[in-house]
Order: C-alpha cells, then structure tokens, then sequence
C-alpha cells in the first residue's frame, strides 16, 4: 500500500509539471521500506550541471542519493527531481538539505568530467599495465590486446569493418584510468564512449565502446551495431576461455567472476542478430591468442558444454518444449547456435504433422 501510494503521488506531482517521472522498481521498493509516512518534496538542481553526460547525474540521484529523476515529454533529462521523506517539510530544509547534496556531488562530478576530457582515451592505454586483471591472466592492458585481436577475428565472420572494431577494442577500456570511473564506476564503458567522440573518434566506434559490456542481464540491452557486437562477444569470450585455461570455472552457486552472465551475454548477441558463429572455432581461435599452455582440448570441451547448459536454460525460459531441446541437444555435435535452433524449428514443425504425431505415437508404444 505505501509503495502504491509513493508511486500515484509520484505521477500525479509529475503530470502537475507536464513532465514525466523516472520510476525505478527496484529504487522504489527500497525507497517504500525506509519511509514510514511517505511525503513526496520536489527538489531541483542548477541547471548547468545538466552539461555533465545524463548517466553520471542519473546514477547519483537514484543509486546513491535515493532520488528520483524527472524528464520532459522528449525523454531529456531535467533539473528537477523527487525526494521521498518521512516527515513533512514545512520549512524548506529537507528540500533544501538535499538540493545542496545533490549540487555537492554534481559539483565534483563535473570537475573530473572536464578534466578527464583535457586528456585522450589513446593517451591513457599505457596505464592499463598498472592494473590487474588477474593474476594467471595478466593486466587489463594484456586483456585489451587479446580482445583486439579476438575482435578482428569476429568482424572478419560478421562483415564489421576490421578497422574501426580494433580501434574501439583498443580504447575500449582506456576509461578505466579516468577519474569519473574511479568516483563512478557504475560508468565505466558508457563514459568511455563520450570520451571518445570529444577525441574525434568516429559515433560507431564511440557506440562501440559504450555498448560493449552490454548485455549485463537476461533483460538487459543487447547491441545490435556489428562494431558493438564484435567487441561485446571479443570482449566477454576472452574472459570465459582464459578462465576455463587457468581452471577458475563457476562451482555451484559461485560465480565470482560472473561468467555464468559472460556466457548469455554471448548466446544472446549471436541469437538476437542472427550470427553464424562457429563456436568451437571462436575458442580455438581465442586460445591461440591467448597462448596458454594448460590441456586445449578439455577446456574447450567443457566451456563448451557450459554453453550448451546455458543455451539449453535460456530456451526453456523462452517457452521451448523440454522434449525438443533434449532431442536436438543430444548428439551436441554443432556449436553453431542458429544452426541448433533451426534444427529445434524444423523438429517442431514436423511433430505436429500428422506424419510426425503417428511417428511419436509408434515410438512411445515401442519403448513402453
């Protein structure tokens, strides 16, 4: 009831200014259980700090100040937002206490936004040997030349123009060594693109950098530029092979490396544009890259076959017959993935024809 009731206010005032209310599910179930009494205060900043890049301002209002932000009838973000108190503010002072935290963060937000800018993304890539990847896997600057590598390699298969899909792996994680991701770094990749085009960089390559975690979740975005997409799927096969090499693979419901969510990352990019990707080649192509030196064959086997497991749990959660995706899995003898869906198609196709439903009812008999 108090979350329906923060949620209708949060309309209702919003609608008053003919503007339109950012409601986050998540911000406003934790927002609904500090609030006893909830009262909606209307709160807004200078409008100068609206120069910063939306995100960063995005970020500090909902994830660390509980705020909400309000946007016009043209998705732009506004200066204004919505703080859910306990008490009623009949003096001012809860609006204004706010408004001057929110300020005191922007403030410092927009002194590292103009002074990463006074140095290019190109001129930080030799700062990436400073930080670690992992231990057995070398540093982030040795990570960013594997998957530029990796990423020329998937833009020869998906027709992506090689040039600028290196370049966009190269300087895709120079943002790292800035220091608006060292304050937030909620950011990181997402700021990295707009570096990248106060650079001079082309818009694809600066997509491609925003874009190339993505996607994070099951719901998540999924790029469909193929720059973004070579260097998405280079980027988090990378991760999955070098893990699997140096045996740090998910046990149970560990997964500290999140490579459960690497692996769906990639099963969606191939499905959702459609790619003819070989997966078995895409390993073995990564892990010469790589140059380890543990037993290719096994890993490879079972990075596959983690794959397969996650494959097989996304379609179910689409809808998929169990039946069909056993069948079609069981010889798992392609790892091109458009290809074993073709197959579930076709199978389902001819079940529900007369011949095929005569065909399954013969076999249930025979083996009963």
């Amino acid at each position: 009831l108090r979350k329906n009731n923060i949620e209708k206010e949060l309309i209702k005032l919003s609608n008053k200014k003919n503007l339109k209310v950012d409601i986050d599910k998540k911000l406003l179930n934790e927002v609904s259980e500090l609030v006893e009494k909830p009262k909606i205060i209307s709160c807004s900043f200078d409008k100068k700090f609206l120069e910063i890049p939306k995100e960063i301002i995005i970020i500090t209002m909902k994830h660390h100040q509980k705020y909400f932000p309000i946007f016009d009838n043209k998705e732009n973000l506004t200066n204004n937002f919505f703080v859910v108190a306990d008490t009623p503010d009949k003096k001012g002072l809860i609006k204004l206490g706010n408004e001057r935290v929110v300020e005191a963060r922007l403030s410092d937000a927009k002194f590292f936004w103009d002074q990463d800018r006074k140095t290019s993304l190109e001129s930080r890539i030799p700062q990436l040997q400073n930080i670690t990847f992992h231990a057995q896997l070398g540093t982030m600057g040795d990570k960013v030349d594997r998957v530029r590598q990796i990423a020329v390699g998937v833009a020869n298969t998906i027709q992506a123009n090689k040039d600028q899909v290196a370049r966009a792996a190269q300087l895709s994680k120079a943002d790292l060594v800035t220091e608006i991701v060292t304050e937030f770094p909620e950011v990181q990749g997402i700021i990295g693109g707009y570096y990248a085009l106060n650079d001079g960089e082309s818009k694809e390559v600066s997509q491609a950098i925003q874009e190339h975690y993505a996607p994070i979740g099951p719901s998540d975005f999924c790029p469909g530029n193929p720059i973004s997409v070579a260097v998405s799927i280079a980027d988090k096969v990378d991760t999955l092979v070098g893990f699997w090499a140096i045996d740090e693979k998910p046990t149970g419901s560990k997964d500290p490396y999140a490579l459960r969510r690497s692996a769906l990352g990639v099963i969606r990019l191939i499905l959702e544009n459609n790619l003819r990707l070989r997966l078995i080649d895409l390993f073995n192509q990564t892990w010469t890259i790589g140059d380890y030196s543990t037993d290719k064959i096994s890993a490879i086997e079972s990075l596959l076959s983690f794959f397969y497991d996650r494959l097989i749990i996304h379609l179910r959660e689409k809808g998929v017959r169990h039946d069909l995706i056993t069948a079609v899995f069981a010889a798992k003898s392609d790892s091109d993935i458009i290809q074993l869906l073709e197959r579930l198609k076709v199978l389902d196709e001819f079940l529900k024809t007369d011949i095929g439903l005569n065909l399954l009812s013969a076999y249930r008999r025979a083996v009963n």
